[in-house]
């Protein structure tokens, strides 16, 4: 039985280190801290679903400068009081929200007992736990954070404008990507277009621009192969990037928040005909469940037909079961429904602009600033103009 501490609200030094120990808790080595290696390996969601949010945690940990530029404190403090710097897109601003170290704790039955939401890295740090109540105290509690986009969460830790592309499912089994317009563009220009394939597009602007609160727009068709170009693209400049799941598919769990850490080709060649394996190396917050299919972690056939893939990916196979994995393209595209990418590299981002058409647009209320559109009749494919109000700004592509 634990003495000192009870179901509620514990402290950084009593669930690691020496009095840990004595507490019965974790009982692991090592002294608490709030950086240390910075790793998205390392993160952990706990028992609630934000997993939207601990996911775009481990894609901006790719990048851990970005991770400590959040806190103003660069070690764990002896009040126990945080500064953190989180983007509010509504207020167009960046605002500090001051936290205590004090985390919700949880005693499991028959167990020594765990914290309740996001967990303590391997090597102690605290920063995900500590990010994760702030984010809660900004949003105005933890129960909020159940369920939300990857782009919202992105913008919020960057301050740079998010986009969410959605891929849907096409008769023969595969998924044509199209775009939903996604946050603000603030170097965009001042009308843009673009190409539309839906005559039913005021209900998706009523959606995405009233209901989703961080997303608005429409979208066009984007083929395949200009989709896996934007991945890479996006991947090669360094911009971090989440993906969400779209069904219980070998592995994958339905409607969950990953994060897509690398995209990489890898040239074949067989029998003198050359190809390119195109592979994704992704990575649930859970730490565990992941993808069984092929070029899963085990998967020694598939691994050993393609060497060349082995090199490329540094991968060894065997059972590991960290919750990182790879798939290929086409397993990807069944499996995930979005993904969601931050433009923190580039600054301003992609712009994805049609210059055929302007036209001055219709005013409209949405969550982010005043956004109008006007269809073109007659046109095939429809175009969608884009405008800019009060400084807020959209691109689709």
């Amino acid at each position: 039985m634990m003495k000192h501490v009870v179901p509620g609200w514990v402290r950084p030094h009593q669930i690691i280190g020496e009095k840990a120990r004595q507490y019965k808790l974790y009982g692991v080595q090592g002294e608490p801290c709030l950086f240390k290696h910075i790793s998205p390996r390392d993160i952990e969601q706990g028992y609630l679903g934000d997993c939207w949010l601990v996911s775009s945690f481990a894609a901006i940990a790719e990048f851990p400068d970005r991770v400590r530029s959040l806190f103003r404190q660069k070690a764990l403090t002896k009040d126990g009081k945080y500064d953190v710097r989180l983007y509010d897109p509504h207020a167009e601003e960046w605002v500090v929200v001051t936290i205590d170290d004090r985390l919700p704790y949880w005693k499991k039955p028959g167990k020594y007992g765990n914290l309740c939401f996001a967990q303590v890295t391997k090597e102690n740090e605290l920063w995900t736990c500590l990010l994760e109540k702030a984010v809660a105290k900004f949003v105005q509690s933890y129960h909020r954070l159940d369920g939300g986009f990857e782009s919202v969460a992105l913008e919020m830790l960057t301050g740079k404008p998010s986009l969410c592309i959605s891929m849907s499912v096409i008769p023969n089994g595969m998924h044509r990507p199209f775009t939903y317009e996604c946050g603000k563009l603030p170097f965009t220009a001042r009308h843009a277009t673009v190409r539309m394939r839906t005559e039913s597009f005021d209900a998706q602007w009523t959606y995405y621009g009233e209901d989703a609160s961080a997303m608005v727009g429409g979208r066009h068709g984007l083929e395949d192969a200009q989709f896996w170009k934007m991945l890479q693209t996006w991947d090669k400049a360094g911009c971090s990037i989440a993906c969400s799941s779209r069904h219980d598919y070998q592995g994958i769990l339905a409607c969950h928040a990953y994060t897509l850490l690398r995209v990489v080709e890898v040239p074949i060649v067989r029998d003198g005909v050359s190809s390119i394996l195109r592979l994704l190396h992704v990575r649930n917050p859970h730490r565990t469940n992941e993808w069984k299919g092929r070029f899963c972690d085990d998967d020694a056939e598939t691994w050993n037909t393609y060497p060349e893939a082995l090199k490329v990916c540094k991968h060894t196979v065997g059972i590991k079961d960290n919750g990182v994995f790879w798939m290929d393209w086409a397993d990807f595209k069944n499996g995930f429904e979005k993904v969601h990418t931050n433009f923190d590299k580039q600054g301003e981002g992609p712009r994805y602009t049609d210059k055929t058409a302007q036209a001055r647009a219709e005013h409209l209320h949405v969550s982010w600033g005043h956004v109008g559109y006007q269809k073109w009749e007659g046109l095939q494919p429809n175009l969608l103009g884009i405008a800019e109000f009060s400084c807020a700004y959209f691109c689709c592509t």
